[in-house]
């Protein structure tokens, strides 16, 4: 992934600029939401932290390709996958016990789901990196095929989230956002999906 992330040098800052854009408008709709603001505020802290840590775990792996450690990025994707689904599942408990909070509705017990698969996502593609393991289809590392299907996957969810028609349509499908259509909250999403389609795409180039 390292080879090919510094190969294309344009499209690798291009990707830190927009992961830097997503992680200001994450941290500021964090820095603006009050701790005591209800679920019905549209606020989700969870949901916005979980969106800032994978910027940040993101924006490591493409300002230093060679120098992270592949072991430590597993260790904090793998830490991720876990806190995330720990997470996910006290959403959908409390979410079926009718238990009123912030962040527990279906919608949002479904946008979650978004943050643990783009976790494992990562977490998968980083699987057979490291400095016995030759390369991403060396003994032990992920096939091309599953991590080409991830990136149209993610890359198809930024498609259908930058047309508001389609948002208006699908409000379930495509929860994770907050604010109407068009403005610059769907800006981090979009950042994610594109920027974790790139990176499986160079997990599975590499």
């Amino acid at each position: 992934m390292a080879a090919v992330v510094e190969q294309y040098a344009a499209v690798r800052w291009a990707a830190v600029i927009a992961f830097c854009l997503a992680a200001a408008l994450v941290g500021a709709r964090l820095g603006a939401v009050r701790p005591d603001m209800g679920a019905g505020s549209g606020a989700d802290r969870e949901s916005d932290a979980a969106h800032l840590m994978m910027c940040l775990v993101m924006l490591g792996m493409l300002v230093f390709p060679t120098a992270a450690d592949p072991h430590a990025v597993r260790g904090v994707l793998t830490a991720m996958v876990v806190v995330y689904t720990l997470v996910l599942g006290d959403r959908m408990l409390r979410w079926r016990s009718g238990i009123p909070c912030a962040g527990t509705g279906g919608d949002r017990v479904g946008a979650f789901v978004y943050h643990v698969v783009a976790a494992a996502a990562m977490l998968y593609a980083m699987s057979g990196h490291g400095p016995h393991e030759h390369g991403m289809h060396g003994n032990g590392g992920p096939a091309p095929g599953p991590m080409l299907a991830l990136a149209a996957l993610f890359t198809v969810d930024a498609v259908l989230m930058a047309a508001p028609g389609l948002r208006r349509r699908l409000p379930h499908v495509f929860p994770h956002p907050t604010g109407g259509a068009g403005s610059l909250a769907v800006v981090p999403h979009l950042v994610m999906d594109l920027g974790t389609a790139y990176m499986l795409v160079a997990a599975a180039a590499g």
